[in-house]
């Protein structure tokens, strides 16, 4: 007998559906958002419960849940892509291997008839849901369903699937839903009203964009960048990278939220004050470093899109970012020196992404440099642009360990284990924000950016 595909479930799911469209971006984030209700609503939940809150969560393509206080009280079921599966299986910063009955997760493979549209059915003492994302027609949309019955419909064709694809999950899924007893949706939870509710505040509280000037993206002279990064991630990869990357950016943010909350008392010594500050400054450059993963992926779905642009004054954000690039080198034995020119024009821009896809370059251009070397960082105007210069004291560069290069956007050190944007990936990051980048061997690297208009 052939198995349940999922795409069974999306048609349950969506058959009744009559909701409002959106672009392909706008539904993701409405998705990510969702995600982060339903999590923050189940860890209140699991606060307020004196012996936990038991239920099961199962999700395609990619594991839906990701807050490590959720992942002990919940049993979940995944299915990813075959080609992520071994991957998936040995990441630390996803949740564990399944190896056994106590596992908080279990990976399984996606068949090719099933589809790579997300979704996600939860379902615990209090809360039953179902969320999916998926096109319509030339749009996007995000269906969210609350109404009990779809919900353990869907669940009966996900434990027929188990059940036939691996006779032991389907049984564990059916002993938890057994231990779990009767199911009912109470006023003080999650209800549909409340969930929108929640669903509009996180959205609107999302900062828009400093943004002014609509600008194609910028391209090499003669023809198109023949370094620009090919649009040849799949949508799993990119919807992977996209998960990695907020699953690893919300506990760092809750980590160095803690770190500050702490920072205010005052029966702290200074050690301990010295601590939390570098807790904070190392949460902060990991935000900001999967932040551009996450950019990076959504770049790749429109590449030839508009970027909006706004006047930048460069000068300033370098001498504002010195300390902190300062800070990342030393941990290699860089120093760092600043050469500017006195009243440098404007030049077109994102303030907001810019400060962190510098930081990302200074450290990994420092990486190539041998210890006790002096990055020079020297910004000067060249005709109608700023030229932005790194460049080593040093003759030498320091050995560069070997790189795996995982799909279109990542690679990835195994010597030293960092991870890495590509270097088409960081060129093609520059072109979106009005730059262009080149570089002159491992000792020296060039930016480009336009000037201001009306300079």
């Amino acid at each position: 007998m052939a198995q349940p595909g999922l795409r069974a479930l999306h048609q349950l799911l969506w058959r009744h559906w009559s909701g409002e469209t959106t672009t392909e971006d706008g539904a993701r984030r409405q998705w990510w958002a969702a995600l982060q209700v339903i999590q923050e609503d189940l860890s209140a939940q699991l606060g307020e419960a004196p012996s936990g809150q038991e239920g099961v969560w199962l999700a395609a393509p990619l594991p839906a849940l990701h807050e490590p206080n959720l992942l002990p009280a919940l049993q979940g079921w995944v299915w990813v892509p075959e080609r992520f599966s071994p991957w998936v299986l040995n990441l630390p910063l996803l949740p564990g291997q399944a190896t056994d009955e106590a596992d908080p997760w279990s990976p399984l493979t996606l068949q090719p008839d099933d589809g790579r549209d997300p979704f996600l059915v939860l379902v615990t003492r209090h809360l039953q849901l179902a969320i999916s994302l998926r096109p319509v027609a030339d749009q996007w949309a995000l269906l969210v369903c609350f109404d009990g019955a779809v919900v353990f419909q869907a669940l009966e064709l996900l434990r027929r699937r188990l059940l036939q694809e691996n006779p032991r999950h389907g049984r564990r899924l059916r002993g938890v839903l057994e231990r779990l007893g009767p199911v009912t949706m109470t006023d003080n939870l999650v209800s549909e009203r409340r969930f929108w509710s929640a669903l509009a505040c996180r959205l609107a509280s999302m900062p828009p964009s400093l943004t002014v000037t609509a600008s194609p993206v910028a391209s090499s002279p003669g023809g198109a960048d023949q370094d620009a990064l090919e649009p040849n991630g799949t949508t799993t990869e990119l919807e992977f990278l996209e998960a990695l990357s907020h699953g690893i950016r919300t506990p760092l943010a809750t980590i160095r939220v803690l770190s500050r909350v702490l920072s205010r008392r005052a029966d702290l010594g200074e050690d301990v004050q010295r601590q939390l500050a570098q807790i904070d400054a190392e949460c902060t450059a990991q935000i900001d470093r999967f932040g551009l993963i996450f950019h990076t992926a959504e770049l790749q779905r429109q590449p030839k899109a508009q970027q909006l642009l706004s006047r930048t004054d460069l000068a300033s954000l370098v001498e504002q970012q010195h300390s902190r690039w300062q800070q990342q080198l030393e941990h290699d034995g860089l120093q760092i020196q600043l050469e500017l020119e006195q009243n440098l024009p404007d030049v077109m821009s994102d303030p907001l992404l810019l400060a962190p896809v510098l930081a990302g370059v200074v450290e990994r251009f420092g990486q190539g440099l041998r210890s006790g070397t002096t990055l020079h960082v020297i910004l000067s105007r060249a005709g109608g642009k700023l030229r932005l210069q790194l460049r080593g004291d040093s003759q030498h560069g320091r050995d560069k360990p070997g790189e795996t290069h995982l799909g279109a956007v990542l690679t990835w050190e195994p010597e030293t284990g960092r991870l890495h944007l590509s270097r088409s990936a960081i060129r093609q990051l520059f072109s979106s924000l009005g730059g262009r980048m080149a570089e002159r061997g491992p000792q020296q690297l060039t930016l480009f950016f336009p000037l201001a208009q009306g300079l």
